[in-house]
């Protein structure tokens, strides 16, 4: 009955990947204000973990270099939805919102910004040996720098 099923289904890597972002997406909306107010997470650190835990290089689940996909769409599609991103908070902010408050703004910016960036770089250079340019990128998608996030902390 198995390989009736696997033949009507025709699983693929992709379709897995599909599985694995809709349970996560579902189990977050389920339980976010438990993860967010209790346990005091956000969605970018438990979506990096899932994504390591089906990845390649654990559990094997998820591997889009099997796909075929090079870099460059890759790249270009996250182009395309941080642009959007940072459209939308820009639409979203009040007119005067800078103007009013630029030391906090610079402040969260440059001192503690970077400095988040590379202890979450030396964390991730310690923890995973990878080289430091790999741990300074890692650390750039770790560090609280989603502009759907900085959105949601000024919405309250």
């Amino acid at each position: 009955m198995g390989s009736w099923l696997s033949k009507q289904l025709e699983p693929t890597s992709a379709h897995f990947t599909y599985l694995v972002l809709s349970i996560f997406l579902l189990a977050y909306a389920f339980f976010s204000d438990f993860i967010r107010n209790r346990l005091h997470l956000s969605e970018p650190p438990l979506a990096t973990a899932v994504g390591i835990l089906f990845g390649p290089r654990v559990l094997g689940v998820i591997d889009p270099a099997s796909w075929g996909w090079s870099d460059s769409i890759t790249q270009e599609a996250t182009r395309i939805v941080v642009s959007f991103q940072v459209f939308t908070v820009g639409v979203q902010l009040p007119k005067a919102y800078f103007s009013r408050h630029w030391p906090s703004v610079a402040m969260m910016l440059l001192p503690v910004m970077t400095y988040g960036w590379l202890v979450t770089a030396g964390f991730v250079y310690a923890i995973m040996k990878t080289d430091w340019a790999t741990a300074l990128i890692i650390s750039a998608c770790l560090t609280p720098t989603d502009p759907v996030l900085a959105a949601a902390v000024l919405q309250g």
